[in-house]
């Protein structure tokens, strides 16, 4: 190696690579506030907003902010509802329009919230007395009473239109003669699509809407009905059980509602608007006018994503509910699973049919959105060997006709000796509660077999729940957040409309308020109405409008991810089994965890804002905003933090009380191996304490067992959910960041055999048996400033004995330089400034560069006699070269490649100067070659 006295180089070159940064993020109206009270209050009427999920009881107290206008945001071709909520000083009626706004071709429509009565709590979230929850169809001008300092909360719907262009628009709210509310509604700068990117089941009596509103006959009322229903649900972006109803492709069991020739399998529809061709070409392609029925396509020429073509007749899996006789052959039980003859007179002609209506659908266009909805719940042995044998012979027969069970994917089906394909079922359907995202996401990713999710009665917290009455509205905004996150496909619920008992009047089925319905009769007596008398409109409820808006929140997602549906990678990628895109990182905030969510309402339409607004290119980028927090324990840094689960008034006893925050709750701690433990026993979550059981806690117990040889107190106290029929959801309130979290489950006495903890959607323990104690360390990262500790198996007993929760630090990386591009156009200095990467391309003339110590970047087309100049001493830098291009690399961080030429370029450091030339095809820095 030369020695060029101080310069050190080497032969060997090193690139290094930066991540380019091409904008500076823009942040407009950030952290904006949705709940307020209006400036156009008075003495004797008072006026506020809330977001449309902030449910408004009667005796809601007032907003301490104040505005003088409401804000609503929406993209074209979306429904975007808010709330204007009156409360009077004394009795009296008003009256309420909505002037037009100021472009007249957007749409409003008023709603007024009406209460129905919880005598039975579903649940700890809920309560008794009136809930709100039935939206009233309002005309413009029409006269509320309103009582004496109760709430009364105006639901308004703005439908932007597609083709409205981006931009601010404004409307007035006049209550009474005197008060003008303003309403500016910001357009994106993006249209929602047509399409609905969720499929959905939502099971629905189109005959009970019948007959409440009045409707008769089979004529221009009659359909004109029917197809309202139908773009009532299309409008709320779901779609109906029964797509084409009153006509159809088949009834029960599978037997072909149109025309089927068994001796040649050709099915024909000769049933016109009550068959299939129609109503399909109408509900499934958009474009049908119905011989003539219609005048207009439907929809704007965009039909529904799916349908069932085919469907089950009771909820017994393991019996055969094909028709009994099918082209004149009586079935028996050795042409079902058990005889295993698919070969039988009877399986021939009907697995040539179901051939038949495969190609039927396909011809018909329609077939991808097909599917035979074939069981039900399958619950043992005899289900799954039923389901394994049908799905089999269903596929051999119709391979392109999906099919869907209602169960999560299990082995018992999956692995079966008949399961012998990929995608043999193609649909799993679990209800929540028993939704697994890892093996779904394993079913789709390497098997072609999607996930839907419904719910029941059943699913109650931890789970979320949009069919619950009494639970706050922010859950029936979860829904499109929640699809997202999991890459699930669709989802069902088995009834909107049952009005066998009024809603109105007696909302529990199953002990749970709000099962069954979630639109209300047009009368609150549940009797029929005088055809037209309430101006045709439905009576939704808060649930079904915030459901929508969760299937929009959907559309926003998509959007930012490219117009593209969420993929499932493999686990080998990323521990999680998704991709992590724009939408991942914006739907984590909202869903942290299958049974983990944000509760802040203002927080979600913030960020809903932020996403709408970064669609639309309004602004560079989303800025990293989180739930506000909602524990004085979660503000400030991370800290250290150590829980022991007990019975706080029994042993180990309390060594000290304090009220820690000054809010009224007295905390209690007991020293154990070195550290103060909260005490913790069975409390349901409690803000001032801020921790708690997210579950019913009815049937949780406390223990303490010293049994043989153990002392440590931690691993002999526990709690646990005795009824172990759902995880138990443990929350925490602390700081975002990340912890290293510590976990100790199990008892002295004996070993149990399935033990589960999963703690900020890490795994600890995976059904393992505990042989005595499981004690884990991993580290979480905690972003929603709760730690969430989900633990249980079904039917098992996982004792909680303490969490050790620990800050980790950590270390920030440098930040990355900005990259710069800069043209030369005179001998003019240029500086190299230290936080930049730069890239200069030289002039033709005397170019004259000043590098700062730590400025990395390269120069770019530099002939002539050149100066470069570096803000740091000739012996801190080693020089390397590939080809002509030489690499000054400086210890102080200073990176620059510069050209070596035919004509001399200076190279000057603070302590000496060089010539850089090429000359007779060698690189030198002075005397010495630059090998």
């Amino acid at each position: 190696m030369a020695d060029f006295s101080g310069l050190k180089f080497k032969i060997s070159f090193v690139f290094i690579f930066y991540a380019l940064f091409l904008f500076c993020p823009i942040v407009l109206g950030a952290d904006e506030i949705f709940e307020y009270r209006l400036s156009q209050s008075t003495d004797t009427v008072d006026i506020w907003t809330a977001p449309p999920s902030v449910r408004i009881f009667k005796e809601h107290a007032l907003p301490t902010i104040t505005d003088s206008e409401v804000r609503v945001y929406a993209a074209a071709n979306e429904f975007e509802p808010f709330q204007i909520i009156v409360r009077p000083s004394t009795n009296m009626q008003i009256s309420l329009d909505v002037e037009d706004f100021t472009e007249s071709s957007i749409e409003t429509e008023i709603h007024v919230v009406k209460y129905v009565n919880i005598t039975q709590p579903t649940d700890a979230l809920g309560s008794a007395g009136p809930w709100p929850d039935p939206l009233w169809p309002m005309e413009k001008k029409e006269l509320v009473s309103l009582q004496a300092g109760e709430n009364t909360s105006f639901w308004i719907t703005v439908y932007v239109p597609s083709d409205i262009v981006s931009g601010d628009y404004l409307t007035h709210v006049q209550i009474g003669t005197s008060i003008r509310i303003p309403v500016n509604l910001h357009v994106f700068n993006f249209v929602l699509p047509d399409e609905l990117h969720v499929k959905s089941q939502m099971n629905f009596s189109h005959q009970s809407i019948l007959e409440k509103y009045g409707v008769t006959g089979y004529g221009s009322e009659y359909w004109s009905y029917v197809d309202k229903i139908k773009q009532f649900f299309i409008d709320h972006r779901l779609t109906p059980k029964s797509v084409l109803w009153s006509g159809g492709l088949t009834s029960t069991g599978g037997y072909p509602y149109i025309d089927y020739d068994c001796d040649d399998a050709i099915l024909t529809d000769n049933e016109g608007i009550w068959g299939f061709e129609e109503p399909a070409m109408r509900y499934l392609k958009g474009s049908g006018l119905m011989n003539g029925t219609f005048s207009e396509p439907f929809n704007n020429g965009t039909g529904f994503p799916s349908f069932m073509a085919v469907t089950f007749t009771n909820n017994d899996s393991s019996l055969d509910q094909r028709p009994s006789t099918f082209c004149d052959i009586v079935r028996d039980e050795g042409d079902w699973y058990t005889a295993d003859n698919p070969d039988s007179a009877y399986n021939n002609k009907w697995f040539e049919y179901m051939e038949a209506l495969e190609g039927y659908l396909d011809d018909s266009g329609v077939l991808d959105k097909a599917y035979y909805y074939m069981a039900n719940e399958p619950q043992d042995q005899a289900d799954y060997d039923a389901v394994a044998w049908y799905s089999r012979q269903l596929n051999l027969a119709a391979p392109g006709l999906k099919l869907m069970v209602s169960e999560e994917p299990r082995p018992e089906i999956y692995d079966h000796p008949d399961y012998i394909d990929s995608g043999q079922i193609d649909i799993w359907l679990p209800v929540l509660n028993n939704y697994n995202p890892e093996i779904s996401h394993e079913r789709e990713l390497y098997h072609e077999e999607e996930t839907w999710i419904y719910w029941l009665y059943g699913t109650r917290p931890p789970f979320f729940n949009p069919i619950t009455l009494d639970h706050p509205g922010i859950e029936s905004r979860l829904t499109g957040w929640f699809l997202w996150k999991y890459r699930v496909r669709g989802i069902a619920y088995y009834s909107l409309n049952n009005w066998s008992k009024n809603p109105w009047t007696e909302p529990l089925n199953s002990n749970h308020n709000g099962d069954l319905f979630m639109l209300y009769p047009p009368s609150e007596d549940n009797t029929p109405i005088t055809y037209g008398s309430n101006n045709h409109r439905f009576v939704p409820s808060i649930r079904f409008e915030l459901m929508r808006d969760s299937l929009e929140d959907y559309e926003y997602l998509y959007l930012l991810n490219g117009a593209a549906q969420p993929a499932v990678q493999s686990t080998d990628t990323q521990e999680s089994g998704m991709v992590t895109g724009e939408s991942d990182v914006q739907a984590d905030k909202i869903i942290t965890g299958v049974v983990s969510y944000t509760r802040s309402d203002n927080f979600m339409y913030e960020l809903r804002r932020l996403i709408g607004l970064k669609i639309g290119g309004e602004i560079d980028s989303i800025p990293d905003i989180y739930p506000e927090v909602e524990h004085p324990r979660a503000e400030g840094e991370p800290g250290n933090y150590y829980i022991n689960f007990q019975n706080p008034d029994e042993e180990p006893l309390t060594t000290r009380t304090e009220d820690t925050w000054g809010n009224g709750y007295t905390f209690r701690y007991v020293t154990l191996a070195g550290n103060d433990y909260l005490q913790v026993g069975v409390e349901e979550y409690d803000s001032d304490a801020g921790f708690g059981w997210l579950n019913d806690t009815a049937h949780f117990l406390t223990g303490r067992d010293p049994w043989g040889e153990e002392t440590d107190e931690r691993k002999i106290t526990y709690a646990y959910d005795d009824y172990a029929h759902h995880p138990a959801i443990f929350e925490f309130d602390l700081p975002s960041g990340t912890y290293l979290v510590e976990v100790c489950v199990g008892t002295p006495r004996r070993v149990r055999e399935h033990n589960r903890v999963v703690v900020e959607g890490v795994t600890f323990v995976d059904d393992e048996p505990s042989e005595q104690f499981i004690i884990r360390q991993k580290e979480v990262t905690v972003s929603d400033s709760k730690l969430t500790v989900d633990i249980g198996i079904w039917d098992e007993y996982t004792m909680l004995d303490y969490i050790d929760i620990e800050a980790v630090e950590i270390i920030e990386p440098e930040p990355e330089p900005l990259i710069c591009y800069e043209i030369l156009t005179d001998s003019s200095l240029m500086r190299m400034l230290s936080e930049n990467h730069t890239f200069v391309y030289g002039c033709q003339g005397v170019n004259n560069i000043y590098v700062e110590s730590g400025a990395t970047g390269k120069l770019i087309n530099f002939p002539g006699n050149n100066v470069i100049t570096f803000e740091s001493l000739s012996s801190g830098f080693q020089v390397t070269r590939s080809g002509a291009t030489v690499s000054f690399v400086g210890d102080d961080g200073t990176e620059i490649e510069v050209p070596a030429t035919a004509d001399k370029q200076k190279i000057v450091f603070m302590d000496r100067e060089f010539d850089l030339i090429i000359d007779s095809g060698v690189v030198k820095l002075g005397s010495q070659t630059v090998e």
